[in-house]
């Protein structure tokens, strides 16, 4: 399903148009377009909506507090084969806070769960996605070979459960991993998981911050972007749940 929000707006200015012989209806929708236009621009609804969506999800961890698995969750970056380095994505702080989390020894091994970047196709001799070399790089962040799990078979986040599941066993269910996703999937996430039989912690990262002294428009068109994500994990949830 689509969930950009231009995409809706773009078909009520096209109906508008078709309809432009007839002037209540057409006025109808364009005033709708203006209005849906206003409203997914406000930077402060999109900050309240998306915190109360995010509400109870950010746990602290507590100090002296130790997980056996930090589940770090795909959608990160991927590979760039002709460079042989990875290309990150807005989400990179998932990785980096699981690689922040394992060197202050709050967890003891990072498993990278795939999102379909990172998966290693049927055809050998295919390297799109090669898990491989985004190993090679974060254990050259100091992440030790034996610490650092591959989960390289999903493409959505109940794969990502499933799979898990079946990798590492009844391990996962014995003490609770610590889930590592962005605020905005995490709702999703949680529920997924523990859907599967496995109850895990969150730990959320890309949560909204208002920076002290910053003034941020009211009205912003990237605000757009960030509600096609939200939108995708509000359907996804409802999705999950029938």
């Amino acid at each position: 399903m689509i969930t950009s929000p231009v995409f809706y707006l773009l078909l009520l200015l096209l109906a508008a148009y078709l309809f432009r012989s007839k002037r209540r209806t057409r006025n109808t929708l364009i005033a709708t377009a203006v209005t849906l236009a206003l409203f997914f621009t406000c930077r402060p609804i999109y900050n309240l909506l998306s915190n109360i969506w995010a509400d109870g999800l950010t746990t602290e961890i507590k100090p002296g507090t130790t997980y056996h698995y930090g589940i770090v969750l795909g959608g990160f970056g991927e590979w760039d084969e002709e460079r042989d380095r990875p290309d990150f994505s807005k989400h990179v702080d998932r990785l980096l806070e699981g690689i922040q989390l394992y060197h202050k020894g709050a967890i003891k091994k990072i498993v990278l769960a795939s999102d379909g970047s990172n998966r290693i196709p049927d055809n050998p001799d295919d390297k799109s996605g090669n898990p491989i070399g985004m190993r090679k790089y974060i254990e050259r962040l100091g992440v030790a070979p034996t610490d650092l799990i591959l989960e390289n078979k999903a493409t959505t986040t109940r794969e990502n459960a499933q799979f898990l599941l079946e990798q590492l066993g009844d391990s996962l269910k014995s003490a609770r991993p610590l889930l590592i996703t962005s605020a905005e999937h995490m709702r999703r996430a949680v529920m997924t998981f523990e859907q599967a039989g496995i109850p895990v912690d969150p730990y959320a990262t890309d949560c909204i911050i208002m920076e002290k002294g910053k003034r941020n428009s009211l009205f912003s068109f990237t605000v757009m972007n960030n509600w096609q994500t939200l939108l995708h994990e509000l359907i996804g949830y409802l999705y999950y749940k029938l």
